[in-house]
């Protein structure tokens, strides 16, 4: 490109201040919980853009310049339905339908609380049995090569002696108490 010719700039390109702006209405939408494509058609009408064009830029261009914003829009969130959560169980007792408004917000985390815990415990038993049987394997082990030490003449690993079977033993025991304080401590 030569010094006269000018650089073109298209009518519908995003400009520094749209970006600005689509942010904003995203963030105010995460805050307050509300989805992110209600924050698109807000911003198309805002913007005079097509709701699916706003969450293309904000998901191709704008969303990777808020990153921090977005996580600290979240915990405000969290922090405001707590909040939230807490002023509906303090006026519960003057208003009956409030309070099982609380009672089903509270049993749809109790919920979810469970579910995901049921997920963790059935991972945690299927990482025990898989140390358990590890364990075995171990052992077994070490029965092959006490048989190897106490008859030297059939194995090709009479160098190793008692002391330094035993030394081995109580690492690999020691390794394996580690371990199951590990399961337990994460039950």
């Amino acid at each position: 490109m030569t010094s006269d010719e000018k650089t073109v700039s298209r009518s519908d390109a995003w400009s520094p201040e749209d970006d600005v702006k689509l942010a904003n209405l995203v963030l105010q939408h995460i805050r307050s919980g509300s989805t992110q494509l209600r924050a698109f058609d807000e911003a198309a009408t805002l913007l005079g853009r097509t709701s699916a064009a706003c969450g293309y830029r904000w998901n191709g261009v704008v969303r990777k310049h808020y990153r921090d914003e977005i996580e600290k829009a979240k915990e405000e969130r969290k922090t405001s339905k707590v909040h939230s959560s807490i002023q509906e169980v303090e006026t519960s007792d003057s208003n009956p339908h409030q309070k099982s408004v609380s009672q089903e917000l509270s049993m749809t985390d109790i919920l979810h609380f469970l579910q995901t815990y049921e997920q963790k415990f059935l991972h945690l038993q299927q990482h025990a049995s898989q140390l358990e049987n590890l364990n075995k394997d171990l052992a077994n082990r070490i029965g092959q090569l006490e048989v190897q030490v106490i008859h030297p003449q059939s194995s090709s690993f009479t160098e190793i002696s008692s002391e330094q079977l035993d030394d081995d033993s109580k690492t690999l025991f020691a390794i394996l108490q580690r371990a199951k304080k590990i399961l337990q401590d994460s039950h």
